[in-house]
């Protein structure tokens, strides 16, 4: 059995922390040996880019990241099939020549094809692809039994499904094989301006919808009464080489620009500082529509180019906080309920971000027709007591919260915004009776038995 070693390891948000046993698997056959000679719970873990508690069990961690090779790349047709611990990154690399790009593209490209699937990631295009599983022809996934299952929408569907956004509860993803997206060149050209409120930006979204590929709102959450949701709107799309987009053999990898070498002084983040920042990038842009052609990794991971960015945040780290309202008529109105209510509260979200999707497919799908509002805050005793408030002012207005950033959320409330998660908590527990795959997030929700 491969040999196994006590770490410090946490989300990117790096809270909670917990030393962890960790196990480096390098052969799917390791895989079987850990599960039958391991006493205690496990949990499969790929980069750790979830921000809370989803990839730490402190009594056995899987880590991934050695089961990274490609088993087959059909480049006519698009379809790749690898080994769960290849990354987004790597997958891009290789597609993006030879003319196929993920159709479903996170905000990092450091995660790992298992996790993206584990978490049932979404993009900036959900409205129109939907998560990351609705183009996953199949995984091949080994059960707390040691079983080896190949499971996909047409087989097995039942495990296909309960796994997708299943946060590693029904067993250690082997094997992804991913339906790609055709493309005709290396760039995209956006359509950007700033919009002076939130019910600017959500008819933002509403006039954009039908005519581009990918979208996404930037929100000043410093400005405040009528100017609250004010920020900056994005519009994308793909382009031929022929109207100027880059020659798909000119594509580069991304580069890492500088890095965050060490946890900054907490007071460097403040609200003070961060009031300076969003007034200088809400003032770039004009109220008239700017056109660009811009390369993927700028507009799909512009964090990326920041080694370590996440410690930006000082040691105690951050919270990731996002909410999915469902499409009402008063949509705007309750998104600047939410954003108000934050800063009654006396906190801020240094980073915001707006998203529109459609409803999701699988048991545990975050996306439902409506909005996605995504939101750093720092931890502070302050925000520890905010977020449960806002869980329940969320599920009470019909939403739910992403479980890949969640830290704090309480069983009650899963259920109250999981529809499905009876069925799923069942399904799991006939799966996976003596509970051997746990996590700090499967024990807080209530998922699984447990000692």
């Amino acid at each position: 059995m491969p040999a196994a070693k006590r770490e410090l390891l946490s989300g990117w948000g790096h809270c909670p922390v917990d030393t962890c046993l960790s196990y480096r698997p390098e052969k799917h056959r390791d895989l079987g040996l850990i599960l039958r000679e391991h006493a205690g719970p496990l949990l499969p873990r790929g980069l750790g880019r979830s921000y809370g508690d989803a990839a730490l069990q402190p009594e056995g961690v899987i880590r991934t990241e050695r089961l990274d090779h490609f088993i087959s790349f059909d480049a006519r047709q698009g379809i790749v099939q690898a080994q769960a611990g290849v990354t987004l990154a790597e997958l891009m690399d290789l597609s993006i020549p030879h003319g196929w790009l993920p159709p479903v593209i996170p905000g990092t490209r450091h995660v790992t094809l298992g996790g993206a699937f584990a978490c049932n990631v979404h993009g900036k295009n959900h409205w129109r692809e939907g998560e990351f599983a609705e183009h996953v022809a199949a995984i091949r996934l080994t059960t707390a039994g040691g079983d080896s299952v190949e499971c996909s929408p047409q087989e097995h569907s039942e495990l296909f499904w309960a796994t997708a956004g299943g946060m590693g509860m029904t067993g250690i993803i082997e094997e992804v094989t991913l339906k790609l997206k055709p493309i005709a060149s290396a760039s995209l050209k956006t359509l950007s301006y700033r919009v002076e409120s939130i019910e600017d930006m959500v008819a933002a979204f509403e006039h954009y919808r039908g005519s581009s590929d990918y979208m996404i709102g930037w929100i000043d959450h410093m400005a405040r009464g009528d100017e609250i949701g004010r920020g900056v709107f994005e519009a994308a799309n793909p382009m031929l080489a022929g109207d100027g987009g880059a020659a798909l053999n000119k594509f580069r990898p991304l580069a890492t620009r500088l890095s965050v070498p060490f946890f900054m002084p907490p007071f460097l983040l403040n609200r003070y500082s961060m009031a300076l920042y969003n007034r200088w990038r809400f003032k770039r842009y004009s109220s008239e529509r700017q056109s660009a052609v811009v390369d993927f990794n700028s507009f799909f991971h512009p964090l990326d180019a920041i080694g370590g960015w996440n410690r930006l945040y000082g040691r105690r780290g951050f919270f990731q906080y996002q909410c999915l309202l469902p499409e009402t008529q008063d949509i705007a109105a309750r998104l600047k309920s939410l954003l108000s209510a934050i800063q009654k509260h006396g906190g801020f979200s240094f980073l915001a971000v707006l998203k529109y999707h459609r409803e999701g497919k699988g048991m545990l799908t975050f996306s439902k027709q409506g909005y996605s509002l995504a939101l750093d805050f720092p931890n502070t005793r302050r925000v520890r007591k905010l977020l449960p408030q806002l869980d329940r002012w969320v599920a009470e207005h019909g939403g739910r919260v992403y479980l890949a950033k969640d830290a704090l959320l309480a069983p009650e409330l899963f259920r109250q915004m999981y529809p499905q998660a009876g069925d799923w908590c069942d399904f799991i527990r006939d799966l996976d009776p003596g509970g051997k795959f746990r996590s700090r997030m499967s024990d807080r929700l209530e998922w699984k038995p447990h000692d």
